[in-house]
Order: C-alpha cells, then sequence, then structure tokens
C-alpha cells in the first residue's frame, strides 16, 4: 500500500527505491511510473501567526513568484524578476530537515505557513530592505531540479531556520517544471535564467554594503557556475570579489563543464566548497540520462577538482535513504548537526573539522554518526 504524505504527496524513497535495480532498458518506462508518485507541493498555504513559531523572512526574485494557486507548468517562462518577501512561520513542533506540508487546512502550529506577503515595488526595495538589515552578509539560495516556487521557499525557510541563518536571505528561484519529467525543461530554463540571476547578484553586490554567501543546490549549482562565468566574461570581476563563500549542494553538473565553466572564471571565490554524496542516486539517474557519466556532485577524489582550488566535503557516510540521498546536507539530521557546528565554529573564527577525517588525497569526509548522533 502505498503510503502519503500531507497533501497527498508520496515521498520519493517510498515510490523509487525499486527502481534502481532495475536494467537500465526498463528506468525509462519507470519514470513515467514515479511522476505520478512524486509530485511536489505547487502552492504556499496563507495563515494567521501563532506565537510560539519561528518566523523566516526570505525575499525572492522569481519571474514566477510563490502563491495559493496552482502553478500551471506549461506557460511560458517570465523573463521579468518579481520581487516579493514572505514571511514562512515554522512550527515549534518542526523536525530537523523537515518541511512540514498541511492537510486540507494549514495550522501555523504544526505547518510550515506563510504568515505574512508583501510584494516590492521592483530591485530597489530588495536593495534598501536589504541595506537596512544589520550585518555585512546576504545569503542567496538558489534550489534545484523539480522543484516549485513554493517548494523552494519552504525549502530555505527550513535551511535558514535549521542552519540559524541570520543574515538578509534572497531565493532566486528559476522556472523549473517541478516534475520529474522535466529534466530537458529545467536545463532549458537554467539557460534562460543566466542573464535575470547575473543581474541580481551584480544589484547586490554594486548597489549594498554586504557581501554574498552563495549557496546552490542540485541543477541550480549548474546556473551558478554558469552565471559565475558569464560575471568573469563579462567583466564585473567586482561582483565575484563580493561573494564571500560559495557552497555547490550536490551539483548536477557534468565534470568536464564544470572545469570549462571553473577555467573561464578564472580565480573561483575562496572558499569554494562542494559537498558531494557518491550514494545520490538522484544524480546516478541523472548520469544515466548522460551516457552513464559521473556528475561533479557524487566525485569522491580529489584529483577530480585537481587545480581548482575547491574544497570537497564528501558526506556519503550521512545518508539516510530519503529523499533518494540528494538533499542529504538540507534534510539529514545528522548531517545538519555536523553543518551548523561548522557554521557557528567559523562565526568563532574557528573551523572545527573534529566530525570529519581529511584524507590523504586533500578530500574532507563525514564520519559516520552513531545512533545518538555522536561520532
Amino acid at each position: 500500500m502505498v503510503k502519503k504524505t500531507p497533501h497527498g504527496r508520496v515521498t520519493q524513497n517510498q515510490c523509487a527505491p525499486f527502481l534502481w535495480n532495475w536494467p537500465k532498458p526498463f528506468v525509462f518506462l519507470a519514470l513515467f511510473v514515479v511522476v505520478g508518485c512524486t509530485g511536489t507541493p505547487d502552492r504556499i498555504a496563507l495563515s494567521e501567526p501563532v506565537s510560539d513559531a519561528a518566523v523566516q523572512q526570505i525575499y525572492v526574485a522569481a519571474g514566477h513568484i510563490p502563491s495559493p494557486e496552482a502553478l500551471d507548468v506549461r506557460q511560458d517562462r517570465n523573463a521579468r524578476t518579481q520581487v516579493v518577501r514572505y514571511s514562512v512561520s515554522v512550527p515549534a513542533t518542526h523536525a530537523l530537515g523537515q518541511i512540514e506540508w498541511p492537510d486540507s487546512e494549514v495550522d501555523a502550529r504544526t505547518d510550515f505557513a506563510v504568515v505574512d506577503v508583501d510584494r516590492l515595488a521592483g530591485s530597489e526595495d530588495l536593495l534598501q530592505a536589504i541595506n537596512s538589515k544589520p550585518g555585512d552578509e546576504v545569503a542567496v539560495f538558489v534550489h534545484g531540479y523539480n522543484t516549485t516556487p513554493s517548494e523552494a521557499l519552504y525549502r530555505y525557510a527550513q535551511i535558514g531556520h535549521d542552519f540559524n541563518i541570520r543574515s538578509p536571505k534572497v531565493l532566486f528561484s528559476w522556472p523549473s517544471a517541478g516534475l520529474p519529467t522535466g529534466y530537458v525543461y529545467d536545463r532549458d530554463s537554467v539557460l534562460f535564467s543566466r542573464d535575470p540571476f547575473a543581474d541580481l547578484l551584480t544589484d547586490i553586490s554594486r548597489r549594498t554594503d554586504k557581501e554574498i554567501t552563495l549557496m546552490a543546490h542540485s541543477m541550480g549549482a549548474h546556473l551558478t557556475m554558469e552565471v559565475l562565468r558569464q560575471l568573469a566574461i563579462t567583466g564585473r570581476r567586482d561582483v565575484l570579489n563580493d561573494l564571500r563563500v560559495v557552497v555547490l549542494l550536490a551539483p548536477d553538473i557534468d565534470p568536464d563543464i564544470f572545469r570549462a565553466q571553473a577555467n573561464a572564471i578564472g580565480k573561483l571565490p575562496d572558499p569554494f566548497v562542494i559537498m558531494t554524496n557518491r550514494g545520490d542516486r538522484a544524480l546516478n539517474l541523472s548520469a544515466f540520462l548522460n551516457i552513464g557519466r559521473q556528475k561533479v556532485g557524487d566525485l569522491s577524489r580529489a584529483a577530480d577538482v585537481a587545480g581548482l582550488n575547491v574544497t570537497l566535503f564528501d558526506f556519503t557516510a550521512l545518508a539516510d535513504g530519503t529523499n533518494r540521498d540528494h538533499l542529504v546536507p538540507m534534510t539529514s539530521p545528522l548531517a545538519i548537526a555536523v553543518l551548523r557546528d561548522l557554521v557557528d565554529s567559523d562565526r568563532r573564527g574557528q573551523l572545527d573539522l573534529s566530525a570529519f577525517e581529511i584524507g590523504e588525497d586533500g578530500v574532507i569526509r563525514a564520519k559516520p554518526l552513531k545512533g545518538n548522533g555522536n561520532v
């Protein structure tokens, strides 16, 4: 019997594991079965705030913004970037790494909910809002493949809450189809989104007093590398210099393309971090669709990025089987515990790597964690 989550959504690990042991000729047929199992939520839920919930303010820059109404993915992509501030309520009952989607009726005591929406006039209002916040940093997040605007909003609220991100948070939501069968559509959307994302980073760099922490997941990492390349070849090195840190989570990029992008960028932002997982089944499928070529997100050898001044983290030991092990750094409680400690250590000026082993090849590998969450 198939189990459903709120909204009738079936979790990916409940429907898909059988797929990975099938002969390859049957994988394409199986994808159509998986589509019926893995539809992602495509709408936000509005609610009155509750006193014991935590609220994350997320500024969204997107052609199609998160909405209480379902998004028709067949509509044309929107080249005009809209900017909206959302206040997302995270319930006191929140489980680390999860998004608590509501049933038919939202309850902010137990569910993620949007408690306030403020449509901004455009980039001017966004830049003023960023400048008005304390601190010297803004955190920008780029979502991955098969992600609707609403899911991207809730995911960034989860990340902001669980990782205790205190700086202003900006989500660049590019037009993913939000469908497992939308892989080619999403790859085209990456190309479509390069100019607006490059312009957003340029505005933040040149018109605010903040440096940028840039995080990107999956195919969003491919978009990020394309945009960094574009900034370099169009003479916007000053924008690249304002990138405090770049973190690519499970990047869905062919290694040859990644190296070509990095060579075009030239000097990469420092630190430049890639978080990989050799058991990432979503990237395994992506590799199969690409004649079996491995992706950057499941690399495990420093030689694969030799000469690029990249720090490679291997989170294979922390995979727990959920979400096809494609969201490990963002959703696994064990991985979050490690990464949040890294963030706190960095704020103290000391990087605590006690939960990792640094191999002779320079790869920083997470140690397996015991059931109590300790190494």
